[in-house]
Formats: C-alpha cells, structure tokens, sequence
C-alpha cells in the first residue's frame, strides 16, 4: 500500500514538472542574459551601499572630530580622507562599469527570448508556419543579440557549451495539441507571470512603507535633537549631520528602488493577466487561441514598456518583450 501511495506521488511530481517551464527549457541565449544582468544588478547594488555607506560613515567621523583631541583628530581628519577617497573611487567605478546598463540591457535581452519563445511554442504569430518557423525564430534570436552588441563579453562569459537555441522541450509542446498547450500556457505562462507580479506588488507596497516611515522617523529624531541642542546650549558632539546624512542615504536608495512607482505598475499588470487567465481557461480555436496568446503578451510587454521608460532603457525593434526584474 505504501508502495502504490509513492508511486502516486512520484507520479504527480512528475506530471507537475512536465506542466511548468524551467530554467532549462528556455534557449541558451536567454539563460546567459539572464545570468549577466542577475550578476551586474547584485554588483551594481553592492557598489551603490558601499557608496551611501561611505558618506554616512564619513559623516560620523566628522562629527567625532568635535570632541577628540588634537591627536585623535589628526587621525579622525586622515580617515575621513581616506573614507571620502574610497568613496570618491566607488563613484567612479560605478560610472565606469556601467553595470546599471548591463543590468536593464541583459533583462531586455532576456525577456525578448522569453517572449519570442512562448509565441514559437504557441504557434502563434510570426511562427505559425512549421516549415519557417524555426528559422524565423532563430533569426529573431540572432536581431535580438545584435541590437546589444556590447553584452557580448558578459553572454559569453555565462554560456553553456550544453545549450540550444531551440529546446527540445521547445519542440514538444509546440507539436503537442491546441489543448495541451492551451492549458499550458495559461498555468505556465499566464498564471506564473501574474503570481510573479502580484507577488511584487505586494512586496514593493510593503518595502515602501517600510522605508517611507524609516525616513520619516529619522526626521523626527532630528527635530527632537534639535530642539535638545537648542534648549541644551549645544552638546558635546552634535548629532544633527549624522542622522541627515542617513536619512537621505535612505531616501537616496528607496528612490533608486522605486517601490510605489513598481508596485502600481506590478498590481495593474497583475490584474490585467488575472482576467486573461479566466478567458484561458474556456475551449477555444486555433485562431482564438492565437490571439488570447497575442494579448497577454501584449499585456505582459505593457509593463516592459513602462519599466525601460522608467529607467532610460532603449527598446529593440524585435519581438514584444517583458522584463521580469527583481525590483
């Protein structure tokens, strides 16, 4: 008995992950856009704290000079130098890497794939036709490549010598039939994205939050120091620049995050796929198929329009695209 309930299971398990699409079902070109802009985002983060953190602790060193003596402060005043060069330094580095660019340019490229990708499994627009449509979808692969010549290094750092352009999981649920692949799109594509986006909605409401009452307490304490500075004469040390400094370290990286402008955006585009799924769900022709297909992704690259516009992002001229970022 306990040998058929594992066999049960095994089996559910397995027709779960025949019903999703992973990591590895998508092109290699995707994978390596992919895991080039994952990279410079968590160094181009990592670079931007290390920046704020120099100036806030810049700031403390300064106020410190106020109460050591001539000794001490020769060295507080050599470690502010030397904190405010590194600093200096991390700016430049920033602006000479680029990876912001690498970063949004590595999405594009990603979700450009993703898209053309499930308009080829879909049989949709323009991969309708079998006896063209690996050949149009290579050659969308390769425009889409082309029109960022600059990832080249960071895609090729990242590629497998195991992957392909066309998957053979690509293949099957392409030739398999308008109701296997409707009923995968709507559970692999439609609802995955809208859980992906509601999920960030909710996140980014409530990280906004979070840092708009962080900031606004931060203000407070400044006010509250100094009125004791007033009503004290002024203490030893004045704590006033420290805690301005944090505060707009705060404000500066809740601004590069974006929560309220992402969560509006994330809810909207949530929604809109909320209502396809529901369409999804009916029986339907090939034709009416294609275009349920055709309007969640238009759906979808809404938002990409609306994230590249946010971030100075240039749009390629290639497939409808959509960027899934960890904002």
């Amino acid at each position: 008995m306990g040998s058929l309930k594992e066999e049960a299971r095994v089996f559910a398990r397995k027709n779960e992950m025949e019903a999703m699409m992973t990591y590895d079902n998508y092109p290699s070109l995707y994978r390596c856009a992919d895991a080039a802009s994952l990279k410079t985002q968590s160094t181009y983060l990592l670079l931007h704290k290390a920046y704020l953190g120099s100036l806030v602790l810049g700031s403390v060193t300064s106020a410190l000079t106020a109460i050591g003596s001539q000794t001490v402060n020769t060295r507080l005043y050599t470690g502010l130098a030397v904190i405010l060069v590194v600093g200096l330094l991390i700016l430049w580095a920033m602006r000479a890497r680029q990876d912001d660019r690498i970063w949004f340019d590595g999405r594009a490229v990603a979700e450009s794939v993703k898209t053309a990708t499930w308009r080829f499994m879909m049989r949709t627009q323009p991969f309708h036709e079998d006896n063209s449509a690996e050949n149009l979808f290579l050659a969308d692969l390769k425009e889409i490549r082309e029109a960022r010549p600059h990832l080249g290094k960071h895609l090729a750092a990242a590629m497998n010598a195991d992957g392909s352009a066309i998957t053979d999981f690509m293949k099957g649920k392409r030739s398999s039939s308008l109701e296997d692949r409707r009923g995968f799109y709507a559970s692999a594509r439609i609802r995955d994205q809208k859980t992906w986006y509601a999920n960030k909605a909710k996140s980014n409401v409530e990280n906004g939050a979070k840092w708009f009452w962080a900031i606004a307490f931060l203000q407070i304490v400044i006010v509250v120091l100094a009125i004791v500075q007033a009503s004290s004469g002024g203490l030893g040390i004045n704590p006033i620049p420290i805690v301005t400094t944090c505060a707009a370290a705060m404000a500066a990286w809740s601004q590069m995050k974006r929560h309220d402008e992402l969560a509006q955006s994330y809810a909207l585009a949530a929604q809109e796929l909320e209502e396809i799924e529901s369409i999804a769900r009916n029986q339907m022709s090939e034709e009416k198929f294609s275009q349920l297909v055709e309007q969640a992704e238009n759906s979808i690259s809404r938002e990409h329009t609306m994230w590249c516009a946010r971030r100075d992002v240039r749009l390629s001229n290639t497939a409808n695209i959509n960027p899934r970022i960890g904002g």
